[in-house]
């Protein structure tokens, strides 16, 4: 009888710290389900945060804003010279108002992407670093939230003047210099809105795990404390 007791005691007071116990004491669909809505709700947050007014132009001191920094030495600059700087303030800022009038199309996209995404070893992913969900989800799913973005970015060219605008810088920088300008625009802001997005999934992740106030019941797997 001693020796039962003692066993019993000795299973219930052993930390496990390789994920073994986690893995008893959850179901493979049960961690699925973790990761996905961990996933769905980096996603919402995201596109709360930078798809609102000023989100991409100003949430976090303007880290995420569709600056076109590749341009400032060439397109930019050559304007500003001959007195047109403001073209390349209002690319900016309409670029960036376009990118934040997207959540109602862009929600649907990464709910199908994140129920469409098939997870091969779940426990890698519960016991990986603090982004190891979004990294996974962007490995496999960034080519087509890419693809899947270009229609409403699209829509929202003309909408929001970016193409009338780019149009017009574009036309007086041809007039001051024979180097040739290749570049898609609207690639480029499908791409900065999209990496903006995932960013942002990744810091949420990271909440989600070490802070249960992000957790809901389903998630509590990716608790640090368990």
């Amino acid at each position: 009888m001693g020796v039962v007791l003692f066993a019993a005691v000795n299973l219930l007071s052993c930390k496990d710290d390789s994920g073994v116990y986690v893995e008893q004491l959850h179901t493979n669909s049960q961690k699925e389900k973790a990761i996905k809505d961990c996933l769905k709700a980096s996603a919402d947050t995201a596109l709360n945060h930078l798809c609102a007014p000023e989100g991409f132009y100003n949430y976090g001191e303007g880290v995420y804003r569709i600056n076109y920094a590749s341009l400032q030495n060439s397109l930019f600059d050559t304007l500003s010279h001959h007195g047109y700087g403001y073209l390349a303030d209002s690319l900016i800022l309409f670029s960036n108002r376009l990118a934040e009038s997207c959540k109602s199309q862009l929600a649907p996209l990464f709910t199908s992407a994140i129920d469409t995404l098939v997870i091969y070893d779940c426990d890698a992913l519960i016991n990986g670093e603090s982004d190891a969900i979004t990294k996974y989800f962007e490995t496999y799913k960034y080519r087509y939230l890419k693809s899947s973005f270009q229609t409403p970015v699209s829509i929202r060219m003309n909408l929001y003047n970016v193409t009338p605008v780019w149009n017009d810088m574009v036309q007086k920088y041809a007039q001051y210099t024979a180097v040739p300008l290749n570049f898609d625009i609207q690639n480029y802001i499908v791409e900065k809105m999209l990496d903006g997005l995932l960013q942002e999934m990744c810091l949420e992740e990271a909440l989600v795990r070490i802070d249960s106030a992000h957790r809901s019941e389903s998630m509590e797997i990716l608790g640090g404390d368990l």
